[in-house]
């Protein structure tokens, strides 16, 4: 008869404590964008693209100031070698690179997945899940201080609740998925004690995974695993090394300072060249 009140207590209080404590949006996304750092990093990673039976590997060199401003260099590993190679500057809302020796400059992609690891400002990050839908705009407005103790009252906000991805408790911004739904609904999932992200969603279906992070100099934490699926498609990316650079690395986010012309010889043989070039298109 005890257990069976337990139980029944436990169904009856479990809504009640999902939506209860949860922080205000503005205060989770500052500390997430607390933990971007500050200054200029230089990021190398490796990404791993399967092909048929075998594994490609790229890597990735990127230099990483905030959300807007970045550069990309990626180079061609074991068999793509000396046949791979592409470079992006990332500024103004504008991404540059060099094809057959002229520069090309294009509006950044919509699912460009980098900026979200690097939001250093809670504003300019609540704004653009506002844009995908996944809080609603004036969500991140600011709340007047209670003046004495018995004037604080709790106001849950619906759009984001307890959930668990990753094996940890995480703030999940955005509207649950219908279990009938095939497709999932745009969401964000920032780690409950950490405050890094773990999971994002895109209204395009493009899914990213982060995971094991680590702190870096100047405040900075980053993931030493992540995972991108998008369609039937996979790519895993692992962390080489992060380090902070001085403040004159600011002249490599000119347009200007490109210097590597892309080339994509070594793709042509390749069961996994649409992946790769679909995977720079759209998210690089």
């Amino acid at each position: 008869m005890r257990k069976i009140l337990i139980a029944s207590l436990v169904g009856i209080l479990s809504p009640v404590l999902a939506s209860a404590f949860i922080l205000p949006t503005r205060t989770i996304l500052q500390k997430t964008s607390d933990n971007a750092g500050s200054g200029i990093y230089a990021i190398e990673q490796e990404v791993q693209f399967a092909n048929g039976d075998d594994t490609i590997h790229v890597r990735e060199t990127w230099l990483i100031d905030n959300d807007r401003t970045m550069r990309l260099t990626v180079t061609g590993t074991k068999e793509l070698q000396g046949n791979f190679r592409m470079q992006f500057l990332y500024a103004g809302g504008q991404r540059y690179t060099v094809i057959n020796g002229a520069k090309k400059s294009e509006k950044t992609p919509d699912d460009f997945l980098e900026k979200y690891l690097n939001f250093r400002s809670p504003e300019v990050f609540a704004n653009n899940l506002a844009q995908l839908k996944i809080i609603p705009h004036g969500g991140y407005s600011k709340r007047i201080l209670a003046k004495k103790g018995e004037d604080v009252k709790y106001e849950p906000e619906s759009w984001v609740r307890y959930s668990r991805t990753g094996g940890v408790v995480n703030y999940a911004f955005g509207t649950p998925t219908p279990e009938d739904d095939k497709n999932g609904n745009p969401g964000l999932w920032i780690e409950q004690d950490q405050f890094v992200i773990r999971k994002i969603r895109l209204p395009s279906q493009v899914e990213m995974t982060a995971d094991n992070y680590n702190q870096f100099a100047k405040g900075l934490y980053y993931p030493r695993t992540r995972t991108v699926r998008w369609g039937n498609n996979t790519a895993t990316i692992r962390l080489i090394s992060a380090s902070a650079r001085p403040a004159t690395a600011v002249a490599q986010f000119q347009p200007s300072s490109l210097d590597i012309n892309t080339k994509l010889d070594g793709l042509e043989k390749l069961s996994a060249r649409d992946a790769i070039i679909e995977f720079y298109s759209r998210f690089r």
